[in-house]
């Protein structure tokens, strides 16, 4: 004990335990498991199975939203809501009509269903601790993976080497794939970005932010994405279309200093974005290949063949593309949702998108909106949620950008403690 004791005497006379306290008294056991569902999200990954391991605090969130929403009737449901309804019903339906198995059925439903808590959370909390502690894990994930790629371990399996064996690998940092990997940076990464300059951030705080931010984008081009490049792209112009007035007029002069920075860029980067309207390129011209066997499968199955790569694996290769019967997804989440829900289904997740985006600029919560815009750019090359446990940050975000009632009803901040004096 007399280890400890000049430690725990420093953490009270720094009132850093205090208001750790306060932090856990004033925050219940559902928001607990909500901020550190999110925030240790990429922290899983080192675990076998991480999905499995994710599992427990969805189910848990799951049972408490329905008691909230349906016993206590803390909140009431709306479109938006019963959109989200009708897709874990479609998961479900499709799991007994199409080819899918019930339990890819069940654990789409599960992480589809954390919608709920999170929309109650945004509600009720607004996002500050949730950006704070997640841009721990951000930081790590992003330094991470820059020093894979500076210490010469960036992995080359998904590099035409025929083309960009010059690039020096792809970056994983804790994700199995540079393409989940992106899809994380993307959804997490506006976060830091606007709170960098918001007007709570000071000090060290504001730098932790901006560093972060500064980590994330690079990470994200180290992922070699280009579909993740455009989303970066379109989200740091987003940020400087919706931060203010002044930025607005920076905004404007972003796509010429871009096109004039090309020739400064080293060469293996100007290939790489070169090739993103090159036809002829191998991983595009694959996609085009996959987008025509999906289409030819859509045709087939206009209801939906069933969630999850079981189904995939038994109907797809009787439609593909001769050379692309191995894929394994769409190579486009508007494309997945259609042949796993049918096109009722992708017409319900299209609506559902369309409304979020409304409530966000509404409501002003121009993270999100940043985050959910640049993620899509990207699914639009790739399925989002090919790791299952994806959907959690995506459904959570989704459900943070249509928090309508969130400004109005508050509980106190994490960074209210934070600059406790």
């Amino acid at each position: 004990m007399s280890f400890f004791t000049p430690v725990l005497h420093s953490l009270r006379k720094k009132r850093i335990l205090s208001r750790m306290i306060a932090f856990v008294e004033g925050y219940d056991l559902p928001d607990v498991a909500f901020v550190v569902l999110l925030s240790a999200f990429p922290l899983f990954q080192l675990l076998e199975h991480a999905t499995i391991w994710l599992l427990p605090f969805c189910v848990f969130l799951l049972f408490w939203s329905v008691r909230t929403l349906f016993l206590e009737k803390r909140t009431k449901l709306d479109l938006a809501d019963f959109l989200v309804l009708l897709i874990m019903l479609l998961q479900f339906s499709v799991a007994f009509t199409g080819y899918g198995r019930a339990e890819d059925a069940i654990l789409a439903a599960l992480l589809t269903s954390v919608w709920f808590s999170g929309r109650r959370y945004f509600r009720e909390r607004g996002d500050a601790a949730l950006v704070f502690l997640s841009a721990f894990s951000l930081l790590t994930v992003s330094a991470i993976g820059v020093g894979e790629y500076l210490l010469g371990m960036a992995e080359m399996r998904w590099v035409d080497v025929t083309r960009f064996g010059d690039i020096g690998g792809r970056v994983t940092s804790l994700f199995s794939n540079p393409n989940i990997l992106a899809v994380y940076l993307l959804l997490y990464f506006p976060f830091s970005l606007w709170a960098t300059f918001s007007a709570q951030s000071r000090g060290r705080l504001r730098i932790f932010y901006a560093a972060t931010a500064a980590f994330a984008a690079v990470c994200i081009l180290l992922t070699w994405s280009r579909g993740a490049w455009l989303g970066l792209f379109l989200e740091c112009l987003l940020f400087l279309l919706l931060r203010s007035k002044k930025s607005r007029l920076i905004a404007l002069f972003l796509p010429p200093i871009a096109l004039l920075s090309i020739p400064v860029l080293p060469q293996n980067f100007r290939g790489r974005l070169f090739s993103i309207g090159d036809l002829g390129e191998s991983s595009i011209r694959y996609r085009l290949q996959t987008w025509k066997g999906t289409w030819r499968m859509l045709e087939s199955h206009p209801v939906g063949i069933g969630v999850g790569e079981w189904a995939w694996r038994i109907v797809y290769p009787s439609h593909a593309v001769s050379g692309t019967r191995t894929v394994m997804h769409a190579h486009n989440v508007f494309l997945q949702v259609a042949t796993e829900l049918g096109g009722v289904g992708v017409l319900i997740f299209s609506l559902l998108i369309g409304i979020s985006f409304w409530y966000g600029i509404k409501k002003r919560n121009f993270a999100a909106v940043t985050a959910l815009a640049g993620t899509l750019v990207m699914g639009f090359f790739d399925h989002l949620w090919y790791y299952p446990g994806m959907m959690i940050p995506f459904w959570s975000i989704l459900a943070f950008c249509a928090a309508e009632g969130q400004q109005d009803v508050q509980k106190p901040h994490f960074v209210d403690i934070l600059h406790e004096k």
